[in-house]
């Protein structure tokens, strides 16, 4: 896993000093908070900015965009929309507000409730309890029929979404040429595998998921684990998140000790056929941020020579992963 400790001090967010950013979301955010400040550290996470702040009473999270790039639409309108149908249901914090700033790129934004609990860093550091609580959530979430998110009847359409994201991505790049060109090629070659072991699966269980199951994306508190970061939300399948929870982890552990909590025995042989799904997905998201980065279009606290180092070695190991799975194992 990418980022779940990081913790670094904030000077300026998308060019802003924490000043000029509390200006601009105060004529934004119809509210009664008073005394608002800004934690000056950002929160974990690699794919956006996450910044605490805080009025007299309560505290709240800021997300902001991982890219500096101009948005035509805002990304977290999605995210908002989710996580209102899972805080209803008591399976994420709740959403309070989207908008732009009002500053040259209009830059998005969304800002949540902040729920305290404990964010793990590595999956050997979850206790039996809160595996309990994973499962009891994900069982929810599956259940929930949340309207107007993606539907996607089988795990080759789930799949090809990836694929199609990175062709419109990479058509717009020369990255033959580049330092990248080695890292697209063995990302083609793995694509062709995915495609050709997932051609003949026609459908999976139509349960709602979480689509991005990080540790990250976890807050443990004492009854229950609230999912974060729900803007990738789809019907497909819900053992899918098991799969992507056992499997995208750097410090990946044998999950063989832990499947038996998340998932019932029969579908044991689904979670195993669907991790090179999830480490497919893991992928894309990990050659999108070294294309951004090598465009110098990362936000600035989210990029840096060792965030570049940090992605690189992911995707290598990550891919010699798959590259194993796809040679010797087989949809069952």
């Amino acid at each position: 896993m990418l980022g779940a400790s990081m913790k670094k001090r904030l000077d300026l967010a998308h060019g802003h000093t924490m000043d000029e950013l509390l200006s601009l979301l105060k004529s934004e955010w119809a509210t009664d908070v008073e005394d608002l400040h800004v934690d000056s550290y950002r929160l974990g996470g690699m794919s956006n900015l996450n910044i605490l702040i805080h009025d007299v009473d309560s505290s709240y999270v800021l997300k902001l965009p991982g890219l500096t790039t101009v948005f035509e639409t805002n990304p977290f309108e999605v995210e908002f929309h989710i996580a209102h149908h899972l805080a209803e249901n008591g399976l994420s914090p709740t959403p309070l507000c989207v908008g732009r700033l009002q500053d040259a790129k209009g830059t998005p934004f969304m800002i949540r409730a902040y729920e305290p609990g404990i964010v793990h860093d590595s999956l050997s550091d979850v206790c039996l309890h809160e595996l309990d609580l994973v499962k009891d959530s994900l069982d929810r979430l599956a259940a929930l029929r949340i309207p107007d998110v993606p539907s996607y009847p089988s795990a080759r359409h789930y799949a090809f979404g990836f694929a199609n994201r990175m062709d419109v991505l990479l058509g717009r790049r020369n990255t033959e040429a580049s330092e990248l060109g080695s890292l697209v090629s063995w990302f083609r070659e793995l694509e062709q595998g995915i495609d050709t072991l997932f051609e003949d699966v026609s459908s999976w269980n139509g349960g709602t998921m979480h689509g991005d199951l990080r540790l990250d994306n976890i807050v443990f508190q004492s009854d229950r684990a609230l999912l974060l970061d729900v803007g990738a939300c789809c019907v497909g399948d819900s053992l899918y998140d098991v799969a992507y929870l056992s499997a995208e982890p750097f410090d990946a552990v044998d999950f063989k000790g832990i499947l038996p909590l998340l998932a019932k025995s029969d579908d044991s042989g689904i979670v195993t056929a669907l991790i090179p799904l999830a480490l497919f997905s893991a992928l894309v998201w990990t050659l999108e941020r070294l294309v951004h980065l090598e465009c110098n279009t990362v936000e600035e606290n989210l990029s840096g020579v060792d965030a570049e180092v940090s992605l690189r070695a992911y995707f290598e190991s990550k891919a010699k992963q798959l590259q194993m799975l796809l040679d010797g194992s087989t949809f069952t």
